[in-house]
């Protein structure tokens, strides 16, 4: 395997990596980029980015995703679409391998993002990818005139029901709690669209599929409840994706924003993250990242 030496590599191309790549781009240095599935990463599926300064209409994820395209290319920084499999740190340099190459780096920037918690819920192996999603940017298929069940009564659910309830298809919102966790913004919109349903204190416990459709067997107080539609999307929590890293590394996810990294190794965006995932804050993380890097690059450091 055959191993190409840079100064920095950036693992993730959603908006913190992006933001890293771009800065360090305009510092002179050019940076490898990997992203194992789409540049842009969660902020696809956004329905409309509403808290980010400079958009004073809001602007959906998709259209700020193709902005940030563009902008890559116009300054020449090409995303290499391969996952990053295994991470070593020897003889004080990191080793990143693909399924093709090696690479050997100074800095490394983790920018992978979060992945779907483990869920308790029978029989959902066997649809996902097929009728069951974690994102809605996934399913390929025209979504107008279907029919929606999504798990999950936080931002992520209702905001991926109000991007499907735009696009003319039917939405039930299926969560365990009396009351949902979103932001009020969020509720409000989506008690206003006709085309969502909220279900509360519904406990799914299995999927089926049926011919063309998928059914949702449910619990609410003693009674059971079969839901039936066209897909089912699972929002109910994210965690950090560290796959690639052996533990020693995964151990330096404990420093806290605001302190300065001891090593060569960054962790921005939603993987460094406990709960306060912005998009702000995410291109924050990647340019407070990128200044570091060059500093010590033309310190010598």
């Amino acid at each position: 395997m055959m191993g190409t030496t840079k100064d920095v590599a950036i693992v993730g191309a959603g908006p913190a990596g992006i933001s890293a790549a771009i800065y360090l781009k305009r510092a002179g240095i050019d940076p490898l980029v990997f992203e194992r599935k789409r540049i842009g990463g969660l902020l696809i599926n956004a329905n409309l980015v509403e808290n980010y300064p400079g958009f004073p209409d809001g602007i959906s994820g998709r259209d700020l995703v193709r902005l940030l395209v563009e902008q890559l290319s116009r300054i020449g920084i090409k995303v290499i679409i391969d996952e990053v499999l295994r991470v070593e740190f020897k003889d004080d340099m990191f080793h990143l391998e693909t399924d093709q190459k090696e690479f050997i780096v100074r800095f490394l920037v983790f920018a992978t993002g979060t992945r779907p918690k483990n869920i308790e819920l029978k029989g959902f192996e066997s649809l996902v990818g097929s009728k069951l999603f974690f994102e809605i940017v996934d399913i390929t298929s025209n979504w107008k005139g279907k029919h929606f069940l999504i798990i999950g009564g936080g931002d992520a659910a209702f905001d991926y029901a109000l991007n499907l309830a735009a696009n003319h298809s039917k939405v039930d919102i299926i969560f365990r709690s009396r009351k949902p966790k979103c932001i009020p913004l969020l509720l409000d919109r989506a008690k206003k669209e006709t085309r969502i349903r909220l279900l509360s204190e519904y406990i799914p416990e299995a999927v089926y599929r049926e011919h063309d459709s998928v059914s949702l067997k449910c619990r609410s107080g003693n009674d059971k409840i079969f839901l039936r539609g066209d897909y089912v999307i699972i929002a109910c929590g994210r965690e950090p994706n560290l796959d690639a890293l052996p533990a020693r590394l995964k151990a330096n996810t404990v420093i806290r924003p605001g302190e300065k990294e001891k090593s060569n190794l960054f962790f921005i965006g939603d993987i460094a993250r406990e709960s306060h995932r912005q998009l702000g804050i995410a291109v924050g993380d990647g340019i407070d990242a990128a200044m570091e890097i060059a500093r010590r690059i033309a310190e010598g450091i």
